[in-house]
């Protein structure tokens, strides 16, 4: 079948978005639309999430067939570089690492990590700003991780869980040799996203010399800033007629500038900042000596709120 010959594989608000439009931007290069068709989390095996708004967010939108998910880089046109972007890729290894070994055994793997605790408090702003997390306390929603996690509600969810890197990473070094897994730090792209980019571009073996358009934000979190606001999101992210006949009319940049400006980014609260530390001091040591890198500031640098 046709497939990638590269997966951005994850991690959930890390910058994985921003990587997958700055590398569609280059003339050699192709992704699939949507970015995350979350095939290799999934494949013949429809999700069945149960959290809020998951059927939307996630179960009827994955792609579960390999024709279907063979059928969207058939718009390729020998582009030299083709892939997707799918964060659940990264979490879900279990079921991954064999999907990628069968349908694209060859295609080289971007993770993008970002601080976990910023991760995390990233993804409670993001459900919340479309109207599905049933918590306006992200202390409560992290009390109550280990249901959703129970009853089977979707990645975004698992605010904890999905931020315990090292075990994800381990995996996928186990699985592939080294020339074909790359690991960047939302750090690094965030202090310097051309040279990033122009690494990503070496390593995908198309022109470096390219220089994306990086000057929008793209897909910031954050709290409504009123209720109607929050009422008009979840609306859209349920009535996916309404969403497309608003994209139809309206330019990516623009639906980004308004989404964000509705948004608040409140700080989080100390207390959870140091619960979240510990929580995740043991992986961050460990993801460290995987990487070679120390990634201790990631224990004391503050938080900001996306």
């Amino acid at each position: 079948m046709n497939g990638p010959s590269f997966l951005i594989i994850g991690a959930a608000r890390s910058g994985t978005t921003a990587l997958a439009r700055f590398l569609d931007q280059h003339p050699q290069a192709f992704l699939t639309d949507p970015k995350e068709p979350h095939f290799l989390s999934f494949a013949e095996s429809p999700p069945q999430f149960a959290g809020p708004g998951d059927d939307v967010m996630m179960n009827r939108a994955v792609v579960t067939s390999p024709q279907c998910y063979a059928d969207l880089f058939a718009g390729a046109n020998g582009a030299a570089a083709i892939g997707e972007g799918s964060v659940s890729t990264l979490y879900y290894h279990e079921r991954s690492i064999p999907a990628i070994l069968q349908y694209a055994p060859h295609a080289k793997l971007i993770a993008i990590l970002r601080n976990p605790i910023a991760r995390a408090y990233s993804s409670f702003l993001y459900v919340t700003s479309r109207g599905f997390e049933p918590e306006s306390d992200f202390a409560a929603a992290l009390d109550d991780e280990p249901r959703r996690i129970a009853e089977n509600w979707h990645h975004l969810w698992h605010y904890v869980a999905a931020g315990r890197y090292a075990a994800q990473v381990a995996a996928f070094q186990a699985a592939f040799p080294a020339e074909q897994f790359r690991v960047l730090l939302f750090d690094d792209f965030r202090a310097d996203q051309g040279a990033t980019m122009r690494q990503l571009y070496q390593f995908l073996g198309i022109d470096e010399s390219f220089t994306p358009d990086t000057s929008s934000q793209i897909n910031r979190s954050g709290k409504p800033k009123n209720r109607l606001i929050g009422s008009a999101a979840n609306f859209l992210q349920r009535h996916q007629l309404a969403k497309a006949a608003v994209k139809a009319v309206t330019p990516a940049a623009f639906r980004e500038r308004m989404r964000t400006a509705a948004l608040d980014r409140p700080a989080m609260d100390d207390t959870v900042v140091a619960r979240l530390r510990e929580e995740f001091r043991e992986d961050i040591a460990a993801l460290g000596e995987l990487l070679r890198r120390d990634l201790s500031h990631w224990l004391t640098e503050p938080v900001g709120a996306d």
